[in-house]
């Protein structure tokens, strides 16, 4: 087991160092968990899923379209690229 050191600002934000960061491969954006036990906590990266794995866990009465899914998230995608470029302007 290593030890290593991070700090925590005054807003509480913690400081993960350069070689914990990339050993577990965290980036900017990346979201962790803290697990607390006793007087412990653990930090753990929180699994990024792909739809395709969360597929065989979404149940419905109704049959689901996939192909109307994807319209519509890009649909909602275009929306939302257009407006950021409106913003640019």
């Amino acid at each position: 087991m290593e030890l290593v050191s991070g700090k925590v600002t005054s807003k509480g934000q913690i400081t993960i160092p350069k070689e914990l960061r990339e050993k577990l491969g965290l980036s900017e954006g990346d979201q962790l968990k803290f697990l607390i036990e006793d007087d412990e906590v653990r930090i753990e990266p929180v699994k990024k899923k792909l739809l395709s794995q969360a597929i065989g866990r979404i149940t419905s009465k109704e049959e689901i379209n996939l192909e109307k899914m994807r319209e519509i998230a890009h649909e909602e995608a275009s929306k939302h690229t257009l407006s950021e470029g409106l913003e640019h302007e």
